[in-house]
């Protein structure tokens, strides 16, 4: 689940691998005036085969398009991705065109790995509007003025409900705050093994990526759009009030995320807080057409998500450079975007409106069965909040307050062992202040 529920950053080995200015000329390879085909690699994490398979065919048509391109497939593993990242990154060896997930390549771009004017090109051509809002105010890079890649798919979290459980009791969707209170109350049955929600709770990154939706939704950040750690507010309390009182209508103790997709798939409450990557499992379990995805709102509405982008590497040539531009450009083209969705079908979502609004692509067998949830994932994508991301500008110095655990601590204190609110998150601030220096 690392990939599918947590948002991974890359080790802190990159940060001191540092090259000089996002598409150098200077520092770049140089590739012969005489070469008349240009070969570029693709880094992704697709290694299983019949993705590899997918891939090969849409480079094939790619090729043919493009004859005097040729794309290698560099398939890597999850757990050795980061590590591979951080070793071609510091020879200035990366591929072309790399598969990040947001924090990588928010990390990468830190590292100055990547060449975020190319993918700035990208997306002016494919066109700011054909995203989801929230998809790409996601990925700005710290300044707000760059793209750290271009984005291919994604996945949003959010509450998902079992609508046929919700009308038994006569509830509609939650719209608010208050709506999720009383369903949880109303389904809250421990002695029968029925609660009211399945959260998390444990010292974990998951349950600081469940909690800060509803800190979101009330206007809370970690953040605000100066730099400033904004942990220790009234209205970062009042969102941990709140999470304490719905943990209570959840399972007991320090719960996580195989508790909470178990507690849902199960069917021991109508409501968790979880990934797309949850679809499969009720689809396995027979009632995905009874699954609808709720945003919690309060002020405003904040699903969370994590944004796959395509990076193009600032150590390669211009002629291999502009051939790696083709080549993302290519994987936005509807078709090729669809096929790269249909990879991991309900789990990644697509990203850009024309793909979700395709009739074609909802009537594709592989995604057939999660069609009626295209327009919920949309609405999550344009109301995408993460923690640190303020006012289109994105603070790496998240990354180190996630990866170092402050607000995860302070929420299993409050939520677990019963500490005082108003304490942990004035230890949280405190922490939080001394890594963002």
């Amino acid at each position: 689940m690392k990939r599918k529920v947590l948002a991974t950053a890359l080790s802190l080995a990159m940060v001191a691998t540092l090259f000089a200015g996002c598409g150098s000329s200077s520092e770049k390879k140089e590739s012969s005036a005489k070469d008349e085909t240009v070969k570029i690699q693709f880094m992704h994490m697709q290694v299983e085969q019949e993705r590899q398979d997918v891939l090969s065919e849409v480079i094939k048509k790619f090729e043919k398009e493009n004859p005097n391109i040729k794309v290698e497939q560099m398939p890597v593993g999850e757990d050795d991705y980061d590590s591979k990242i951080t070793t071609l990154g510091g020879n200035g060896e990366l591929p072309a065109v790399i598969e990040f997930s947001q924090d990588q390549a928010k990390t990468s771009v830190k590292n100055q790995f990547i060449n975020t004017q190319a993918a700035d090109d990208v997306i002016a051509s494919v066109g700011e509007d054909a995203y989801f809002d929230g998809a790409l105010k996601v990925i700005k890079t710290e300044d707000g003025k760059d793209y750290v890649g271009v984005p291919v798919s994604g996945w949003v979290q959010g509450i998902w409900c079992n609508t046929k459980m919700l009308k038994e009791k006569g509830f509609d969707l939650p719209q608010n705050w208050d709506d999720v209170i009383k369903i949880a109350k109303a389904f809250y049955n421990p002695s029968k093994k029925q609660y009211g929600i399945a959260l998390p709770t444990s010292d974990s990154a998951f349950t600081e990526q469940v909690f800060s939706q509803f800190a979101l939704s009330n206007g809370a950040n970690a953040f605000d759009e100066n730099g400033n750690i904004t942990i220790d507010t009234d209205k970062m309390k009042e969102a941990a009030e709140f999470y304490k009182e719905l943990s209570q209508y959840s399972m007991p103790g320090s719960t996580e995320v195989a508790d909470v997709k178990d507690a849902f798939v199960g069917k021991n409450t109508p409501m968790c807080m979880y990934s797309t990557y949850i679809l499969g499992g009720c689809k396995d379990a027979g009632f995905l057409e009874d699954v609808q995805l709720a945003v919690p709102t309060k002020t405003t509405s904040a699903a969370y998500g994590c944004i796959e982008v395509l990076s193009i590497s600032n150590t390669i040539s211009d002629a291999e450079t502009e051939a790696a531009k083709k080549f993302v450009s290519f994987l936005m083209e509807k078709e090729n975007n669809e096929a790269w969705l249909e990879m991991a079908p309900g789990g990644v979502q697509p990203v850009l409106s024309a793909v979700a609004d395709d009739p074609a692509y909802a009537d594709n067998e592989l995604i057939k069965p999660y069609a009626h949830l295209l327009d919920n994932v949309g609405t999550a994508f344009d109301n995408l909040q993460l923690f640190g991301s303020v006012n289109g500008k994105n603070f790496m110095a998240m990354g180190d307050i996630t990866n170092s655990g402050v607000l995860s601590k302070a929420l299993n204190n409050i939520l677990v062992q019963k500490a005082d609110i108003s304490k942990e998150l004035k230890n949280a601030q405190s922490e939080a202040e001394k890594l963002a220096k």
